[in-house]
């Protein structure tokens, strides 16, 4: 007989827990919000300086990467910013140009995605196609001409240049394509049920097609938005008149007025910056819905 010493030694093995189903999609999510988060913060970065720089004293700056904190927040800079510069006269400038241009823009790409997607005319998807082939046009290739065009009816140095061509189509062919795919998405019964009542196609234009389009006109909104209020190249050709500025001129004289002063600098860029960074967060479920979807929701 074999004694008990002599048998061989049985390794016990523990055995690990298991995981179940619902611990293993906590654990992915939570590894998955890590990256989001860490990417999140290696973005915000930038904005993160912007506003570091515009707290800090003259002295701090000097110092450079040193001094990551201002030791006392200078939120006085802020306020110079305003009073250094006629910047409540710019605002309103902008504001006047944004709500004219999109008022523009919402008036022409929707009466034009609304024929192109549910008027039936000769020629109609051949029209629809050299339309969207504009889209690969640059602007300076009809800066010229255009500027000629002004420059012979008297519209140079007025705000008529940035704003009627908006009220013409002069936003952008992705934006009647953009609609166009929403109306069509629109059932046809909707339609055909309204003309049975007796409505008109501006009716049915108005009281049907735009209601169901809400996102993707918050889309073309913020897009308009965007652009007409960051555009610094067609002010600074069109408008000659100091009055007649936009923030971004005014930024840019502002720079040129004070090229040593980051802090006030980068304060008046947070300050131009914040309202399409406030509009977005506000709009971002009806912006993401507008660029996704190409119809209605079943």
């Amino acid at each position: 007989m074999v004694s008990d010493t002599e048998r061989p030694l049985k390794q016990e093995h523990t055995e690990l827990p298991k995981l179940t189903m619902k611990q293993r999609r906590l654990i992915k999510n939570s590894i998955l919000h890590l990256v989001l988060v860490s990417l999140s913060a290696l973005f915000m970065f930038p904005f993160f300086w912007m506003l570091t720089t515009a707290l800090k004293t003259p002295a701090e700056l000097l110092r450079g990467t040193e001094v990551l904190l201002p030791a006392t927040p200078q939120w006085q800079n802020f306020r110079i910013a305003v009073t250094q510069v006629p910047f409540i006269l710019y605002l309103s400038n902008s504001l006047l140009l944004v709500s004219l241009s999109i008022a523009g823009t919402l008036f022409s790409t929707t009466l034009s995605a609304y024929a192109f997607a549910k008027l039936s005319w000769p020629g109609r998807d051949t029209f629809f196609i050299v339309m969207l082939a504009t889209m690969m046009i640059p602007i300076q290739v009809i800066l010229i001409p255009s500027y000629i065009l002004y420059a012979q009816i008297g519209w140079l140095g007025t705000r008529l240049p940035l704003i009627v061509p908006f009220f013409f189509g002069g936003g952008s062919a992705f934006y009647i394509f953009l609609l166009r795919q929403f109306f069509k998405g629109i059932p046809r019964e909707l339609t055909e049920s309204a003309i049975m009542d007796g409505a008109g196609h501006f009716r049915i234009f108005w009281n049907i097609m735009l209601p169901l389009t809400k996102p993707a006109l918050i889309t073309i909104t913020l897009f308009t938005f965007m652009f007409v209020w960051n555009d610094y190249f067609g002010p600074l050709i069109y408008l000659s008149n100091p009055d007649h500025w936009t923030l971004a001129l005014g930024l840019r004289a502002f720079q040129n007025q004070y090229s040593g002063r980051f802090d006030l600098m980068m304060a008046a860029a947070i300050l131009v910056m914040l309202p399409t960074l406030v509009i977005f967060f506000l709009a971002q479920r009806q912006f993401i819905e507008g660029i996704t979807f190409t119809g209605i929701k079943g």
